[in-house]
């Protein structure tokens, strides 16, 4: 099998199953990548699955382009063998990264086949440094300097947590995608080494813009003299914001009832549903 066919049979798999699950809000709940069914109900599989179910058809459409036309560009650098390893690899990686900075949220959810994505763009960002895309399908750039922007603005998004996208997702498939190539073409280091090293060194700045493992409780505030103080927030600041999280989740779960019925819920969101009703 081709590269080129496999990116096919990895388009339909996308296109059947989001296409499915657009119709059918059951199936979408059951295989979206949840926090809280992963790390407490054991449900990986939505490790997976979750990159095969999409918003709408513009995030699906965005996504199989992107697939499309970066995956067509490494069949002629890799072998078959070589792009699944590199799309499955990148799937985890994004996942991975999403449940690293959001464990402490359960209710945090997402879809997408964006990580997998990323690692066969930042893959194809590496091999084909001097290529040439068009961002937002308008305007044209050379893909270094995407990679490059990509990279930031996903850094930035994640920062600041002010949007629906899942920018861990892309992230780590990002990495994942450069760390591939790097290990398909080791001459990539040296041929491409400053921009090897602008794609590694970039993502590492969310480590010190974002505490790491979320929210312990603490707000940073900066001052004048560029030096950050660590302020304790207060006692019932924390109780009023867990009670908050609360209500939401609980809506949530009762609006699906009252839409899907209780049945539409998994095991482990009925016993959640319970808890959070008392």
């Amino acid at each position: 099998m081709s590269v080129e066919n496999l990116v096919y049979i990895l388009i339909g798999a996308n296109v059947l199953f989001s296409w499915q699950a657009f119709s059918k809000r059951s199936l979408f709940e059951k295989y979206k990548f949840r926090i809280g069914s992963i790390l407490s109900g054991k449900e990986y599989i939505r490790m997976v699955s979750s990159a095969f179910l999409h918003v709408d058809m513009t995030h699906l459409l965005v996504n199989m382009i992107a697939l499309y036309s970066f995956g067509v560009a490494m069949s002629y650098s890799i072998s078959t063998v070589q792009f699944a390893l590199l799309y499955t690899v990148s799937l985890l990686a994004g996942n991975l990264l999403a449940l690293f900075f959001n464990k402490t949220n359960y209710a945090y959810s997402a879809v997408g086949a964006s990580g997998a994505v990323s690692g066969v763009v930042f893959a194809s960002v590496l091999f084909y440094p001097d290529g040439n895309v068009l961002l937002f399908f308008i305007i044209p750039m050379k893909t270094w300097i995407f990679g490059i922007l990509y990279l930031l603005y996903s850094v930035y998004g994640m920062n600041k947590q002010n949007d629906n996208i899942g920018h861990e997702a892309h992230l780590g498939g990002a990495v994942a995608g450069v760390l591939l190539a790097l290990a398909f073409d080791p001459g990539l280091a040296v041929k491409n080494w400053w921009l090897t090293a602008a794609l590694l060194i970039i993502p590492l700045i969310i480590f010190f813009v974002k505490p790491k493992g979320g929210n312990k409780g603490y707000q940073f505030t900066i001052l004048n003299d560029d030096k950050v103080k660590r302020t304790k927030r207060s006692v019932d600041d924390l109780y009023y914001n867990k009670e908050f999280e609360r209500e939401k989740e609980l809506n949530t779960l009762l609006d699906r009832v009252n839409e899907f019925g209780i049945e539409s819920l998994s095991q482990i969101e009925k016993n959640r549903l319970q808890e959070l009703s008392k």
